[in-house]
């Protein structure tokens, strides 16, 4: 593994374009990797001014109704969709602002992403490698008392995670964790999954403060080859890499982005169903600032 990301490190071919936004708050920075084109969306926690929001239940009907009066500055899909139509649910474990919407676990599934809606970590995301480690939360939310489940393997452990979840008006999904730095081995088959485009949601850390960074992958690259490019172009932008989620792209690939103008549609192309639109979105996380 070491070899793959050396060589990722020599074959960048360095920045296409580079923007900064509210004192380099956000930034969108394009590269080329081995003929790849990879953009960052980086977002600083840096006095937690950029913020993450997550939509699960009529996703653009909350997101519409929600956004007055702030700032948009990304919108995408989350988890994975159980099919392409609006009515679709995310695929396992998901809880919206403490309403439960889908009670099963998805086996393969090994990232828990919980998305904080108030206190002192609102617009936070906390991430959690299953495969390594249970989902330990604190209950009551900004209490001392932490409490341990393990959701996608006990039974019991996923209804009492659930009412937690409801009890404190949470809002969590599962996706694929393609890369975790828990783990003492990460893409050990780099040529595991379909060829397609990929778009990540990365938890980094730059200077000693955290940052979540999509990054958008339009190349036709299998999961964890494109993830570990991914992580390559991070670790040469100044990033040591925590984790990388997989971000569904599904039929849809919905991704608007702020372009220093506007809220700009990034993948404007029909897909293969003929509403690839925010108001038939499933579900969406959004970075916004207040």
């Amino acid at each position: 593994m070491r070899i793959l990301f050396l060589a990722l490190g020599l074959c960048l071919c360095g920045t296409l374009q580079a923007q900064e936004y509210f004192s380099g708050k956000f930034r969108r920075k394009q590269y080329s990797n081995d003929g790849n084109t990879y953009t960052l969306y980086d977002f600083s926690r840096e006095g937690n001014n950029m913020k993450a929001k997550y939509f699960a239940q009529n996703a653009y009907k909350q997101y519409d109704s929600w956004k007055t009066g702030k700032q948009i500055l990304l919108v995408t899909a989350g988890a994975f969709s159980d099919k392409w139509t609006s009515d679709a649910i995310p695929v396992g474990l998901c809880v919206d602002n403490g309403s439960i919407v889908n009670r099963s676990p998805h086996s393969d599934m090994d990232g828990m992403v919980i998305v904080y809606n108030g206190g002192a970590q609102q617009g936070g995301v906390a991430v959690v490698d299953m495969d390594y480690n249970n989902v330990k939360v604190q209950d009551p939310l900004g209490s001392s008392n932490t409490v341990s489940y393990a959701p996608r393997s006990s039974a019991s452990d996923r209804v009492n995670f659930l009412n937690w979840g409801e009890k404190n008006g949470v809002t969590l999904f599962q996706t694929q964790l393609v890369y975790s730095s828990d783990r003492s081995s990460n893409f050990s088959n780099p040529t595991y999954g379909n060829k397609r485009e990929r778009r990540f949601l990365a938890i980094c850390r730059k200077g000693g403060v955290v940052h979540h960074v999509v990054v958008d992958a339009p190349g036709s690259l299998e999961l964890n080859l494109a993830a570990s490019k991914a992580k390559g172009v991070l670790e040469y932008d100044g990033f040591s890499v925590l984790y990388i989620l997989n971000l569904d792209t599904g039929c849809k690939n919905l991704l608007h982005a702020y372009n220093g103008s506007y809220l700009e549609n990034i993948s404007p192309s029909t897909g293969c169903t003929p509403t690839p639109t925010l108001e038939n979105a499933t579900n969406l996380i959004v970075y916004y600032r207040d």
